[in-house]
């Protein structure tokens, strides 16, 4: 019951979060998004034809606290565009155990049909697939939140672009964000220096790398790993042949009438 309403869950906030990713917001910066293999990143991102990659995602925070000890936190997920410019990504549900599979939810992005499509796999998952309709008219950029001005410093934000490296045999280029958050601003009695570095591939409009580093969380990269060039598989941007496809309207009724049943047991 638990697993099929998370499904039922994310079909219908693919509805809303769909149309609110896409829509326009004020900003006093706009800014192109590029794809790094995280969702939010895909689905903003403008689509990318005949370059396709599959990798993993690798997230990690590392933390070192007062007496030396360091925590470690992380996770990862599979990733992949196909030449057509859609764009597979998953995220885990549920581990794998008692001999069962993980349970894994699965997001398309179809730049072509304009359609964000899910499904989970796994045991004692809804055969449901639920489809999204996109906007056709795509942001050219995507909104920076306004910070608000206050009689507080101001942090301090300057920006450098770094020699060009090369990762997995792609050139990327490489850009420092550098914020200096003045004493006072946060209850610091003296100045906080926090950076970004990101990695670039221009041929592939992919962020291949990511880190940032704050001396209150720790450092934190995301970066993608075991990536390939080759053409992915065609049925990784398909449900499966067993599922059945629902419009997102459909599964927000479902989903109506599932939470009303469970009210009244």
């Amino acid at each position: 019951m638990r697993l099929r309403l998370a499904g039922l869950m994310a079909g219908a906030a693919l509805a809303a979060g769909s149309a609110a990713a896409w829509g326009a917001a004020e900003t006093d910066a706009p800014h192109e998004v590029i794809a790094n293999g995280s969702l939010i990143h895909t689905i903003l991102a403008a689509p990318v034809i005949g370059q396709p990659y599959s990798a993993l995602q690798v997230h990690k925070t590392v933390q070192t606290l007062v007496d030396g000890t360091k925590v470690t936190r992380g996770g990862h997920h599979n990733v992949a565009r196909d030449s057509q410019g859609r764009v597979r990504v998953e995220m885990r549900m549920a581990p794998a155990q008692n001999g069962q599979p993980e349970t894994v939810m699965v997001f398309v992005v179809d730049p072509v049909a304009h359609t964000l499509t899910t499904w989970m796999t796994g045991p004692k998952v809804n055969h449901v697939a639920t489809v999204a309709q996109l906007s056709e008219k795509r942001p050219a950029n995507v909104a920076q939140a306004k910070q608000p001005v206050d009689g507080r410093p101001q942090p301090v934000v300057t920006r450098e672009t770094l020699a060009p490296e090369t990762i997995d045999g792609l050139p990327v280029t490489v850009v420092k964000t550098t914020t200096v958050v003045p004493a006072g601003r946060a209850g610091n009695d003296a100045p906080i220096t926090k950076t970004q570095e990101t990695w670039t591939s221009e041929d592939l409009k992919l962020v291949m790398k990511e880190e940032w580093t704050d001396p209150r969380m720790g450092v934190r990269t995301i970066s993608l790993e075991k990536f390939s060039r080759a053409e992915p598989d065609a049925a990784l941007f398909r449900a499966p042949a067993d599922y059945q496809v629902k419009d997102a309207k459909e599964t927000l009724k479902e989903l109506a009438e599932t939470l009303n049943e469970a009210a009244q047991n």
